[in-house]
């Protein structure tokens, strides 16, 4: 098998119907990109068509009829320079314009301009062309592009062209490779002994013959069984080459253009993407809601346009918006798209994908759209910060930002060890790697203490929330390792106390009593010393009016926050004086008989079994008594 060339470019197309694109593209390849029949019969490109230039440059001819717009998007969304075509006799037209435009929204960067047909005009009429693509192009990636006049009948200029485009060829970058691998399908065809062909441009990674790859959106798996480049066949194919690949795991019938194969496990077909804007200047303006049709790679998709900034865009703006589509689409941050208004279509406008696995959003939300203006950068360590900044509730773990990110996870892990050096990321848990963002651990906090505030300017005689109400008050959905973490940080840092029953209140808080309070509050811990071990119900003592029932109960509830009084379950509350005097009669009793029953504890306290077993359940769960089937021994908590 032949092997891999180091780099591959893909020219294209662009120009009004009829101003000779395919007979320059013969002119200059020896071979007719028109591959339809009624290519032939009509003299008319309708569909996407190809050369090859050399051994490392495809030329893709795309349709000019305004009907085709669609496919000379697919076609010019994968480019890396154009030739941009205006015929001689006819001059700057309609779709010429529209073509232009098209090449803007995408970012070509460079480009070539032939005029076509020289030989039907004289020289003024040539020189009335230039100087109308002069004027069309200015202030344009095109402005100081060369012009070259050629005929295809005569064969005139062809020559200087192809001069300059073997230094374009030269001068042109290889495609950045993000490592992961994708490619929009454009073509799709059967191939008698072979079976199903699907061919594109690599977007990004590579594969190799054997590999498994998804169809997307249909979630299908592939198998790659043969890779072709320049029809010679190749083990493997990098980003930036054009491929006729064979694959297995599905029928021609199955697969459309528009369709992407990718490596499995990261690219998501969604029904939301946010994304960046411009509306041309010579579009009408365009309210939020509307439908248009949405140009994506080799995709087109009915969706709707809700702009996050205002109501409506105005000619020759820049704003975010979110699209919801009407069907699944797969695309990457940082992809190109067009959009058309959906009847009659016309193009109007154009951007970069900023967040390709969205959620339904509102508009005029800031942090959403803070959110999107860094990732407009298209700095991957800017999108993995921003993708850990965005995630509030949950810590990430290296491999969930790689898949949503599209990134290699050995890059992803780089650069989240360059975000904990400067602090911007730290770890939530070591054992499970998981990541949160500095910044919303800063705001998490700040929630949490003003939760506690609130509850303390609430509830002033209690010693603080418990953490289940704390964490109930927070946004719903929150890890449980990311809430335990960040209290125990708030702790370590002395901005909250957490009590032995694990009640949070702020480092600096005293429980407030006022007289009233303070003499109940006495009068109760006198009740509870007094019963010993026979401690009275709580609705007991509020029978016996030691104060207003609700005074009573903000008693109750400061004695057992402050461990004066402790629940030892199952309903049962003791003074602490006498769980501790039990404790020393258990533990010297142990000593002296090696083991306990339930019969004998309850006569050592001259208690009934009702308050006996509960205790001794409790002594269990605190590791002074061991239970040893109907009896008690001694347990390292008792000083064994």
């Amino acid at each position: 098998m032949s092997e891999l060339v180091k780099k591959h470019i893909v020219i294209g197309t662009a120009g009004h119907i009829d101003h000779g694109k395919s007979a320059l593209i013969k002119s200059l390849t020896g071979t007719d990109p028109d591959r339809l029949k009624e290519e032939k019969e009509r003299g008319m490109t309708t569909d996407l068509g190809f050369a090859f230039y050399g051994e490392d440059v495809t030329i893709i001819d795309v349709p000019g009829h305004e009907k085709f717009v669609r496919h000379m998007l697919a076609g010019a969304s994968t480019i890396d320079f154009v030739l941009f075509v205006v015929a001689a006799d006819d001059g700057v037209m309609p779709q010429t314009v529209e073509h232009f435009e098209i090449l803007k929204l995408l970012q070509i960067k460079r480009g070539v301009i032939v005029i076509t047909k020289i030989d039907l005009v004289d020289n003024e009429q040539l020189d009335i062309v230039i100087d109308d693509i002069k004027l069309l192009t200015k202030d344009s990636f095109l402005q100081d592009s060369p012009i070259i006049p050629v005929s295809n009948l005569t064969g005139e200029g062809i020559d200087t062209l192809k001069r300059i485009l073997r230094q374009m060829i030269e001068e042109t970058e290889p495609k950045t490779d993000k490592g992961v691998f994708r490619m929009p399908i454009d073509r799709c065809f059967t191939m008698k002994g072979f079976g199903t062909v699907i061919a594109g441009t690599v977007l990004s990674g590579r594969i190799k013959i054997g590999d498994i790859v998804e169809l997307l959106p249909q979630k299908k798996e592939l198998k790659i069984r043969g890779i072709e480049v320049h029809n010679k066949k190749v083990e493997e194919v990098g980003t930036g080459f054009r491929a006729a690949i064979n694959i297995s795991g599905a029928e021609k019938e199955e697969i459309e253009r528009g369709n992407v194969i990718a490596q499995p496990g990261f690219f998501e077909p969604s029904l939301f993407m946010n994304a960046s804007l411009y509306l041309l200047s010579s579009a009408p303006p365009l309210k939020s809601f509307s439908r248009i049709r949405l140009h994506l790679g080799t995709d087109e998709i009915l969706a709707r346009v809700v702009i996050l900034e205002k109501k409506t865009v105005e000619p020759g703006e820049k704003v975010m918006v979110q699209f919801r589509l009407e069907t699944p689409a797969v695309c990457d941050i940082g992809d190109r798209f067009v959009i058309r208004t959906y009847s009659p279509p016309v193009t109007i406008g154009g951007g970069v994908i900023l967040k390709p696995k969205a959620v339904k959003i509102k508009e005029f939300d800031e942090e959403i759209l803070e959110h999107l203006q860094k990732i407009e950068t298209q700095q991957p360590i800017v999108i993995v910060e921003e993708e850990l900044n965005h995630s509030f509730t949950l810590p990430l773990r290296a491999e969930e930002i790689a898949r949503d990110v599209n990134l290699p996870i050995d890059n992803v892990k780089n650069m989240i060890e360059e975000l904990l050096h400067k602090k911007a990321v730290l770890v939530v848990d070591e054992k499970r790697n998981l990541y949160y963002s500095s910044k919303n651990l800063d705001k998490l906090e700040e929630m949490i203490m003003e939760i506690v505030k609130v509850f303390h300017q609430n509830n002033p005689t209690l010693v603080g929330i418990p953490r289940l109400a704390l964490l109930n008050k927070l946004p719903k959905g929150l890890d449980n390792t990311l809430f335990n973490f960040t209290i125990q940080h708030l702790k370590e840092d002395s901005k909250i106390k957490i009590s032995e029953d694990g009640k949070i209140s702020l480092f600096g808080f005293k429980v407030a009593l006022d007289q009233e309070l303070i003499k109940v509050v006495k009068i109760l811990e006198k009740i509870f010393i007094d019963a010993k071990f026979q401690p009275p119900e709580i609705e007991k003592v509020i029978e016996q009016r030691i104060g207003q029932p609700e005074l009573v109960k903000k008693a109750y509830r400061y004695l057992l926050d402050n461990r004066t009084l402790i629940n030892i379950g199952e309903g049962v509350v003791f003074h602490k004086e006498m769980i501790e005097e039990a404790k020393s009669k258990l533990i010297k009793y142990l000593k002296e008989h090696k083991e306990i029953r339930v019969s004998e504890f309850r006569d050592l306290l001259n208690a009934s079994r009702k308050y006996a077993l509960p205790l001794l359940i409790y002594f269990d769960s605190t590791g002074i008594t061991i239970k040893r089937g109907e009896v008690r021994i001694l347990g390292t908590g008792g000083g064994v």
